[in-house]
Protein backbone atom coordinates (compact mmCIF):
# COMPACT_ATOMS: atom_id res chain seq x y z
CA UNK A 1 0.00 0.00 0.00
CA UNK A 2 1.65 3.61 -0.97
CA UNK A 3 1.02 6.95 1.02
CA UNK A 4 -2.31 8.77 -0.09
CA UNK A 5 -0.31 12.11 -0.10
CA UNK A 6 0.23 12.93 -4.06
CA UNK A 7 3.71 14.37 -3.65
CA UNK A 8 4.79 11.55 -1.52
CA UNK A 9 3.61 7.93 -2.87
CA UNK A 10 6.41 6.13 -0.42
CA UNK A 11 5.27 2.48 0.61
CA UNK A 12 3.57 2.50 3.94
CA UNK A 13 4.77 0.41 6.93
CA UNK A 14 3.65 2.46 9.66
CA UNK A 15 -0.47 3.73 9.41
CA UNK A 16 -0.90 6.77 9.95
CA UNK A 17 -4.77 7.47 9.62
CA UNK A 18 -7.22 10.32 9.37
CA UNK A 19 -10.24 9.44 11.53
CA UNK A 20 -12.14 11.84 9.37
CA UNK A 21 -12.20 10.07 6.11
CA UNK A 22 -9.95 7.16 7.04
CA UNK A 23 -7.58 7.13 4.10
CA UNK A 24 -3.50 6.50 4.97
CA UNK A 25 -0.69 8.08 5.00
CA UNK A 26 3.06 7.05 5.48
CA UNK A 27 4.41 9.36 8.15
CA UNK A 28 2.50 12.11 10.81
CA UNK A 29 3.81 14.69 8.56
CA UNK A 30 1.78 13.74 5.33
CA UNK A 31 -1.15 12.98 7.58
CA UNK A 32 -0.58 16.55 9.18
CA UNK A 33 -0.81 18.22 5.30
CA UNK A 34 -3.51 16.24 4.36
CA UNK A 35 -5.30 17.54 7.21
CA UNK A 36 -4.78 21.16 6.85
CA UNK A 37 -5.28 21.01 3.49
CA UNK A 38 -8.62 18.49 2.83
CA UNK A 39 -10.28 19.34 6.40
CA UNK A 40 -8.57 22.68 6.99
CA UNK A 41 -7.57 21.66 10.61
CA UNK A 42 -4.00 22.57 11.86
CA UNK A 43 -3.19 18.47 13.89
CA UNK A 44 0.06 18.31 15.18
CA UNK A 45 0.79 16.04 18.16
CA UNK A 46 3.96 18.45 18.65
CA UNK A 47 1.19 21.32 19.12
CA UNK A 48 1.20 20.17 23.07
CA UNK A 49 4.96 21.59 23.05
CA UNK A 50 3.96 25.21 22.53
CA UNK A 51 4.13 27.72 25.67
CA UNK A 52 0.86 29.19 24.67
CA UNK A 53 -1.28 26.53 24.82
CA UNK A 54 -2.75 25.64 28.49
CA UNK A 55 -3.36 21.95 29.35
CA UNK A 56 -6.83 20.99 29.52
CA UNK A 57 -7.66 18.03 31.98
CA UNK A 58 -10.99 16.98 30.55
CA UNK A 59 -10.92 13.53 29.39
CA UNK A 60 -13.72 13.57 26.22
CA UNK A 61 -13.20 11.25 23.37
CA UNK A 62 -12.59 14.14 21.07
CA UNK A 63 -9.31 14.84 22.76
CA UNK A 64 -7.59 11.02 22.29
CA UNK A 65 -5.33 10.36 18.82
CA UNK A 66 -8.08 8.03 17.04
CA UNK A 67 -5.81 7.46 14.33
CA UNK A 68 -4.90 3.46 14.03
CA UNK A 69 -6.89 0.50 12.83
CA UNK A 70 -7.29 -3.44 14.27
CA UNK A 71 -6.28 -5.05 11.26
CA UNK A 72 -8.63 -8.59 10.77
CA UNK A 73 -5.78 -9.92 8.56
CA UNK A 74 -2.37 -9.78 8.60
CA UNK A 75 -0.05 -9.96 5.51
CA UNK A 76 2.94 -10.66 5.41
CA UNK A 77 5.90 -8.49 3.70
CA UNK A 78 8.88 -9.54 2.00
CA UNK A 79 10.73 -7.00 3.51
CA UNK A 80 9.94 -8.30 6.91
CA UNK A 81 11.68 -11.68 6.02
CA UNK A 82 14.28 -12.74 8.91
CA UNK A 83 16.73 -13.45 6.70
CA UNK A 84 17.15 -9.29 5.47
CA UNK A 85 17.90 -8.33 9.31
CA UNK A 86 21.61 -8.34 10.83
CA UNK A 87 22.50 -8.22 14.65
CA UNK A 88 24.65 -9.57 17.25
CA UNK A 89 23.00 -11.14 19.87
CA UNK A 90 26.32 -11.06 21.68
CA UNK A 91 26.66 -7.55 21.25
CA UNK A 92 25.85 -6.23 24.48
CA UNK A 93 25.76 -2.28 22.96
CA UNK A 94 22.96 -3.55 20.97
CA UNK A 95 20.86 -4.38 23.75
CA UNK A 96 17.80 -2.15 24.13
CA UNK A 97 16.13 -4.03 26.78
CA UNK A 98 15.68 -7.21 29.21
CA UNK A 99 12.18 -9.35 30.10
CA UNK A 100 11.60 -12.08 31.79
CA UNK A 101 12.14 -14.62 28.54
CA UNK A 102 14.16 -12.68 26.53
CA UNK A 103 15.84 -9.49 25.12
CA UNK A 104 15.76 -6.92 22.60
CA UNK A 105 18.09 -6.10 20.20
CA UNK A 106 18.88 -3.62 17.90
CA UNK A 107 19.00 -4.95 14.32
CA UNK A 108 19.30 -3.40 10.76
CA UNK A 109 17.74 -4.20 7.44
CA UNK A 110 19.95 -5.25 4.90
CA UNK A 111 18.23 -3.76 1.95
CA UNK A 112 17.46 -0.19 3.40
CA UNK A 113 19.94 -0.11 6.74
CA UNK A 114 17.21 1.30 8.15
CA UNK A 115 17.45 0.49 12.00
CA UNK A 116 14.36 -2.10 13.82
CA UNK A 117 13.99 -4.24 17.17
CA UNK A 118 13.90 -7.11 17.58
CA UNK A 119 12.68 -8.91 20.29
CA UNK A 120 14.31 -12.58 21.34
CA UNK A 121 12.19 -14.93 23.63
CA UNK A 122 13.79 -18.24 24.64
CA UNK A 123 11.11 -20.59 24.56
CA UNK A 124 13.26 -23.24 27.86
CA UNK A 125 13.04 -20.12 29.85
CA UNK A 126 9.18 -19.40 29.13
CA UNK A 127 8.77 -22.90 30.20
CA UNK A 128 10.73 -22.99 33.22
CA UNK A 129 8.98 -19.68 34.28
CA UNK A 130 5.43 -22.28 34.51
CA UNK A 131 4.21 -20.16 31.27
CA UNK A 132 2.90 -21.73 28.64
CA UNK A 133 3.99 -20.94 24.19
CA UNK A 134 0.60 -20.21 24.10
CA UNK A 135 0.78 -16.91 25.81
CA UNK A 136 3.76 -15.88 23.63
CA UNK A 137 1.72 -16.96 20.52
CA UNK A 138 -1.13 -14.89 21.98
CA UNK A 139 0.73 -11.82 22.72
CA UNK A 140 1.98 -12.00 18.75
CA UNK A 141 -1.25 -12.61 17.72
CA UNK A 142 -2.61 -9.32 19.05
CA UNK A 143 0.31 -7.10 18.79
CA UNK A 144 0.44 -8.14 14.58
CA UNK A 145 -3.27 -6.88 14.63
CA UNK A 146 -2.53 -3.65 16.08
CA UNK A 147 -1.77 -0.44 14.01
CA UNK A 148 -1.35 2.90 16.13
CA UNK A 149 0.26 5.95 16.61
CA UNK A 150 1.19 5.43 19.96
CA UNK A 151 1.85 2.16 19.97
CA UNK A 152 5.03 0.19 19.23
CA UNK A 153 4.29 -1.96 15.95
CA UNK A 154 5.29 -5.42 15.35
CA UNK A 155 5.89 -6.01 11.40
CA UNK A 156 6.42 -9.54 11.49
CA UNK A 157 7.42 -12.42 13.74
CA UNK A 158 9.88 -16.15 13.31
CA UNK A 159 10.07 -18.65 15.05
CA UNK A 160 12.42 -21.89 15.77
CA UNK A 161 12.66 -24.55 18.19
CA UNK A 162 14.62 -22.39 20.72
CA UNK A 163 13.24 -18.87 20.08
CA UNK A 164 11.08 -16.24 19.13
CA UNK A 165 11.58 -13.59 17.49
CA UNK A 166 9.22 -10.21 17.02
CA UNK A 167 10.73 -7.54 14.68
CA UNK A 168 9.96 -4.52 15.64
CA UNK A 169 9.24 -0.38 15.35
CA UNK A 170 12.65 0.77 16.80
CA UNK A 171 11.73 3.53 19.13
CA UNK A 172 15.60 5.53 19.94
CA UNK A 173 14.44 7.74 23.28
CA UNK A 174 14.33 5.11 26.32
CA UNK A 175 11.43 4.40 28.32
CA UNK A 176 9.05 6.94 30.28
CA UNK A 177 10.57 5.47 32.96
CA UNK A 178 14.16 6.52 32.58
CA UNK A 179 12.80 10.41 32.10
CA UNK A 180 10.75 10.33 35.27
CA UNK A 181 13.93 8.49 37.29
CA UNK A 182 16.28 11.05 35.89
CA UNK A 183 14.37 14.51 36.50
CA UNK A 184 12.48 12.66 39.56
CA UNK A 185 9.36 13.39 38.13
CA UNK A 186 8.35 16.56 35.37
CA UNK A 187 6.56 19.75 35.12
CA UNK A 188 2.93 18.98 34.90
CA UNK A 189 2.38 20.17 31.20
CA UNK A 190 4.81 18.35 29.68
CA UNK A 191 3.42 15.11 32.27
CA UNK A 192 0.05 16.06 30.38
CA UNK A 193 1.22 15.53 27.14
CA UNK A 194 3.24 12.14 27.75
CA UNK A 195 -0.52 11.11 30.11
CA UNK A 196 -3.13 12.04 27.50
CA UNK A 197 -0.53 9.86 24.42
CA UNK A 198 -0.75 7.00 26.93
CA UNK A 199 -4.98 7.39 26.77
CA UNK A 200 -4.62 7.81 22.85
CA UNK A 201 -3.19 4.00 22.98
CA UNK A 202 -4.98 2.90 25.74
CA UNK A 203 -8.30 4.14 24.28
CA UNK A 204 -7.52 2.50 21.04
CA UNK A 205 -7.02 -0.90 22.46
CA UNK A 206 -10.49 -0.45 24.44
CA UNK A 207 -12.35 0.29 21.75
CA UNK A 208 -11.13 -3.14 20.36
CA UNK A 209 -11.86 -5.12 23.16
CA UNK A 210 -8.46 -5.34 24.66
CA UNK A 211 -7.03 -4.42 27.77
CA UNK A 212 -3.27 -4.30 28.12
CA UNK A 213 -3.07 -5.12 32.23
CA UNK A 214 0.38 -4.38 32.86
CA UNK A 215 0.28 -0.45 32.20
CA UNK A 216 3.67 0.94 33.82
CA UNK A 217 6.14 3.71 32.87
CA UNK A 218 8.81 0.77 31.95
CA UNK A 219 6.61 -0.40 29.11
CA UNK A 220 5.94 3.28 27.22
CA UNK A 221 8.73 4.58 25.26
CA UNK A 222 9.12 7.81 23.68
CA UNK A 223 10.78 8.58 20.51
CA UNK A 224 13.28 11.37 19.04
CA UNK A 225 9.93 13.55 18.47
CA UNK A 226 8.92 13.27 22.50
CA UNK A 227 6.11 11.17 21.13
CA UNK A 228 4.40 8.30 23.05
CA UNK A 229 5.22 4.00 22.10
CA UNK A 230 3.31 1.81 24.41
CA UNK A 231 4.78 -1.96 24.34
CA UNK A 232 4.78 -5.03 26.05
CA UNK A 233 1.41 -6.83 24.99
CA UNK A 234 2.63 -10.07 26.98
CA UNK A 235 -0.57 -9.70 29.31
CA UNK A 236 -2.63 -8.19 26.74
CA UNK A 237 -5.77 -10.03 26.28
CA UNK A 238 -9.09 -9.73 24.40
CA UNK A 239 -12.02 -9.06 26.70
CA UNK A 240 -15.46 -9.80 24.42
CA UNK A 241 -15.71 -13.08 25.95
CA UNK A 242 -16.42 -11.21 29.61
CA UNK A 243 -14.39 -10.05 32.71
CA UNK A 244 -10.97 -11.45 33.44
CA UNK A 245 -9.74 -12.80 36.92
CA UNK A 246 -5.99 -13.82 36.24
CA UNK A 247 -3.84 -11.97 38.66
CA UNK A 248 -1.43 -10.45 36.86
CA UNK A 249 0.45 -7.05 36.58
CA UNK A 250 3.11 -5.23 38.06
CA UNK A 251 2.19 -5.16 42.20
CA UNK A 252 2.05 -0.83 42.71
CA UNK A 253 0.26 -0.45 39.29
CA UNK A 254 -2.38 -3.22 40.08
CA UNK A 255 -6.41 -1.88 40.67
CA UNK A 256 -8.33 -2.77 43.58
CA UNK A 257 -10.04 -5.58 41.83
CA UNK A 258 -6.71 -7.44 40.81
CA UNK A 259 -5.28 -6.96 44.54
CA UNK A 260 -8.45 -8.62 45.65
CA UNK A 261 -8.84 -11.37 43.18
CA UNK A 262 -12.30 -10.15 42.01
CA UNK A 263 -13.60 -9.94 38.32
CA UNK A 264 -12.49 -7.16 36.69
CA UNK A 265 -12.62 -5.65 32.98
CA UNK A 266 -11.54 -2.09 31.12
CA UNK A 267 -11.06 0.12 34.62
CA UNK A 268 -8.32 -1.80 35.37
CA UNK A 269 -5.83 0.00 32.59
CA UNK A 270 -7.99 3.29 34.10
CA UNK A 271 -6.49 2.83 37.25
CA UNK A 272 -3.27 2.11 35.87
CA UNK A 273 -3.58 5.41 33.82
CA UNK A 274 -4.19 7.41 37.21
CA UNK A 275 -1.25 5.49 38.80
CA UNK A 276 0.84 6.67 35.76
CA UNK A 277 -0.12 10.60 36.10
CA UNK A 278 0.85 10.88 39.48
CA UNK A 279 4.07 9.26 38.97
CA UNK A 280 4.57 11.04 35.79
CA UNK A 281 4.09 14.54 38.65
CA UNK A 282 5.99 12.84 41.54
CA UNK A 283 8.47 11.05 40.49
CA UNK A 284 7.30 8.15 42.70
CA UNK A 285 4.52 5.75 42.57
CA UNK A 286 1.58 6.65 45.29
CA UNK A 287 1.11 3.47 46.81
CA UNK A 288 5.03 1.95 47.20
CA UNK A 289 6.13 0.38 49.89
CA UNK A 290 8.47 2.40 52.65
CA UNK A 291 10.52 -0.49 53.31
CA UNK A 292 14.31 -0.40 52.06
CA UNK A 293 13.62 -2.47 49.81
CA UNK A 294 10.61 -0.41 48.28
CA UNK A 295 9.43 -4.38 47.29
CA UNK A 296 6.79 -5.38 50.33
CA UNK A 297 3.37 -6.27 48.27
CA UNK A 298 1.55 -6.50 51.82
CA UNK A 299 1.84 -2.72 52.29
CA UNK A 300 1.10 -1.80 48.80
CA UNK A 301 -1.50 -3.89 48.67
CA UNK A 302 -3.10 -2.60 52.05
CA UNK A 303 -2.65 0.98 50.78
CA UNK A 304 -4.08 0.51 47.69
CA UNK A 305 -7.48 -1.27 48.99
CA UNK A 306 -7.57 1.47 51.85
CA UNK A 307 -7.19 3.87 48.94
CA UNK A 308 -4.53 5.63 50.92
CA UNK A 309 -2.18 8.19 49.30
CA UNK A 310 -1.04 11.90 49.51
CA UNK A 311 -1.02 14.58 46.83
CA UNK A 312 2.91 15.81 47.44
CA UNK A 313 3.67 18.12 44.92
CA UNK A 314 2.25 21.67 43.66
CA UNK A 315 -0.14 21.09 40.86
CA UNK A 316 -3.39 22.74 39.35
CA UNK A 317 -6.53 21.61 40.91
CA UNK A 318 -7.17 20.21 37.27
CA UNK A 319 -4.62 17.40 37.62
CA UNK A 320 -5.11 16.40 40.95
CA UNK A 321 -9.08 16.12 40.72
CA UNK A 322 -7.88 13.74 37.50
CA UNK A 323 -5.45 11.51 39.51
CA UNK A 324 -8.21 11.23 42.63
CA UNK A 325 -10.86 10.42 40.23
CA UNK A 326 -11.89 6.25 40.88
CA UNK A 327 -13.79 6.81 37.24
CA UNK A 328 -13.10 8.31 33.95
CA UNK A 329 -16.85 8.74 32.47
Amino acid sequence: MNCNNQSCKKHVRNYNICETCSTIYCSTSCLSSHKMEVHNENWNINNLNNSNVAPRYSLSKSLFLKHGVFDKEIIDDPYFDFSNFEFSKTDRKKCLGAGAFGDVYLATNKIDNKLYAIKVMEKQKIIESGATLDIIHREISIHRKINHFNIVKVYSHFENDEFFYLIMEYVNGGSLFGIIKKNKGIEEKRAFKYFIQACSAVYFLHTNNLIHRDLKPENILIDDKDVVKLCDFGWCVDISTGNRVTFCGTYEYMAPEIVKELPYNFEIDIWSLGILLYELTHGYSPFRSEKDDGEDYHEIFMKIIQYKFKIEKDMSKGCIDLIQSKKID
